[in-house]
């Protein structure tokens, strides 16, 4: 234990570290997922639709299918038309590319999580994000191969985060309050996603697409600098806490964890892994399709202009960390 008495007698009682752990992960959580869908809005006034259309229908045996807008939408309505000349395939691959580094990262970075500490493997997968979205539109710039680097990149940051952060709560959370703890982290991707759909929203309407990726990093460091003085990994290494909380987390959690042996082989023939594996694996599927073509079917299907598009494209995520707040609290008392 490196906890400092001083510091310990100082800290305020009515202020409990967990959920300043909590709220702070919670943002985390929030950051990461925020730039996982920035680019599905900023999309909308990067690329040159004119030219996209052109490169789609053109091709060999392809048909004008061009959308025209919904009944009651004005035909001189605003269109945004970026600088750059992607068809619809490329722009898929870069809205898709996040995912193929995402999805080789949770499992080694989980590991690293356990063994070294998984405050910093979270503060590094925010990081990484971070300094990807940063260099986004210099790279985008020089051609779209750097952006798919940059995006494939932040998917390898963002895909250590919920590893790293379920290794935390293991040892910050008490057994009474492991769901709420869990829930108020965790509703952050979903804050994360309103607000993140919104606010690209209207810096690109009001700005321009650029300063989406600039402003948005930039205020992500305040985050960084807080994480790093203020969390530590356990509470047995936190600094600024009582030592009646401590006291009672050790108390819910035990002081000694025996490392057990993970059983792969009856895991992996256990019909009830298989079972949740699959739900999951649809469940994810439905989220992230709905996530990633929203933006882009309200701006070519519907023609919204960009701010109606994030406010709209924004409401399922604005309504889930209520939702998913209130439910858990029904759930805990149960």
């Amino acid at each position: 234990m490196i906890y400092d008495e001083k510091e310990e007698e100082s800290y305020p009682s009515f202020l409990p570290a967990r959920y300043i752990f909590a709220f702070l992960a919670n943002v985390g959580m929030a950051i990461v997922y925020g730039f996982k869908v920035s680019l599905n809005v900023t999309m909308v006034v990067m690329v040159n639709h004119s030219a996209a259309l052109h490169v789609s229908t053109s091709a060999p045996g392809n048909k004008d299918v061009g959308c025209h807008p919904p009944p009651g939408t004005s035909p001189n309505a605003k269109e945004e038309d970026g600088p750059f000349n992607w068809s619809e395939t490329l722009q898929g691959k870069l809205l898709s590319c996040y995912f193929w580094g995402y999805m080789v990262s949770q499992i080694p970075l989980a590991r690293v999580a356990e063994i070294f500490s998984a405050k910093w493997v979270f503060l590094g997968a925010v990081a990484i994000n971070v300094i990807c979205t940063i260099f986004s539109p210099g790279l985008a710039k020089l051609h779209s191969v750097g952006l798919m680097a940059m995006r494939i990149l932040e998917g390898v940051g963002g895909g250590a985060a919920f590893p790293s952060m379920h290794t935390m709560i293991a040892s910050w959370a008490p057994q009474t309050e492991r769901l709420l703890i869990a829930t108020l982290i965790y509703v952050g991707t979903s804050a994360g996603v309103a607000i993140s759909i919104l606010l690209s929203g209207v810096i690109a309407d009001q700005m321009n697409w650029e300063a989406v990726f600039y402003i948005m990093g930039s205020l992500s460091i305040i985050w960084m600098i807080l994480w790093i003085f203020l969390i530590q990994d356990s509470p047995n290494k936190q600094h600024l806490m009582t030592a009646k909380e401590r006291d009672m987390i050790n108390a819910s959690l035990g002081e000694e964890h025996t490392a057990l042996k993970v059983p792969w082989c009856k895991i992996f023939t256990s019909g009830a892994f298989w079972a949740i594996l699959i739900a999951h694996t649809c469940s994810n599927f439905g989220w992230y399709m709905f996530l990633i073509e929203i933006p882009s079917y309200m701006d070519q299907v519907l023609k919204f202009n960009v701010s109606k598009n994030a406010v709209f494209s924004a409401l399922p995520y604005i309504l889930m960390p209520i939702f998913s707040i209130v439910l858990s609290k029904i759930r805990s008392s149960e």
